[in-house]
């Protein structure tokens, strides 16, 4: 770049000002590329980190975005009558395969997230206590199967119908149907069974199981016959039976 000046024209080789720009190795120069605009983040945003082909931001609440590259993440404070929004992300990177975050909330607490990236729910599937899935369409969240559907608690010594349904005292994802019972209806036993977790199992309750099979644990109360105190002609002639 030279700003000196020749008699009459300037040298069409010089060059005076250059702004954006650079000379290439010919000698040309180019303009340099600017950044633009790829997306406006609606309010409530903060943050950015890239992140399995998407750009990840956060926020406090559910925030829509429309641009499919974009994915906003919910940090939730864990307090759950907090009401504030996220002012500053002191650190967002990928760790251990999942986005880990720090984040400044309105009222100066700072909390620590590892966001994790379970599969997309997905219908006519079975799904147990404790698993996490997202939506098909990010919202920002992720859930976890707590029970399976609000059945009432089993409970000993207690009449139940054929049909109706009880779950465990602990929870375990898994909702149990009464399909028989040993009248119109019948009592639960005195201790509650071992739960099978695996779908169409049966658990039987005080029950003699000597010729029924069971996949849970049988509580069994029948008594035992008791054994005639003789039984020499029971079978024929024992005296005959011990010669031979």
């Amino acid at each position: 770049m030279t700003r000196l000046r020749e008699k009459g024209s300037p040298s069409p080789e010089g060059l005076y000002d250059l702004v954006n720009g650079y000379i290439d190795k010919s000698g040309s120069p180019v303009s340099r590329s600017g950044t633009t605009l790829d997306y406006t983040l609606p309010t409530g945003t903060k943050g950015g980190m890239a992140f399995e082909g998407k750009i990840h931001v956060f926020a406090a609440s559910p925030v829509t975005v429309t641009n499919p590259k974009y994915v906003v993440d919910v940090l939730v404070h864990p307090d759950p009558h907090f009401a504030g929004s996220i002012v500053y992300i002191h650190f967002a990177k990928p760790f251990l395969g999942y986005p880990y975050v720090v984040a400044e909330f309105s009222n100066g607490d700072v909390y620590h997230y590892w966001l994790q990236q379970p599969k997309k729910w997905s219908a006519n599937t079975v799904y147990g206590l404790n698993d996490i899935v997202q939506p098909t369409v990010a919202n920002g969240f992720i859930y976890e199967a707590i029970t399976a559907v609000n059945a009432p608690v089993w409970k000993a010594n207690t009449v139940y119908n054929v049909g109706d349904t009880v779950q465990p005292t602990t929870p375990n994802g898994y909702i149990y149907r009464i399909v028989s019972t040993a009248g119109a209806s019948a009592a639960s036993g005195s201790t509650e069974p071992a739960w099978p977790k695996e779908p169409g199992a049966l658990v039987f309750e005080e029950t003699d199981t000597s010729t029924v099979p069971s996949t849970g644990q049988t509580q069994t109360t029948s008594t035992s016959t008791v054994i005639p105190a003789s039984v020499a002609d029971r079978y024929g002639n024992s005296t005959q039976v011990n010669n031979a």
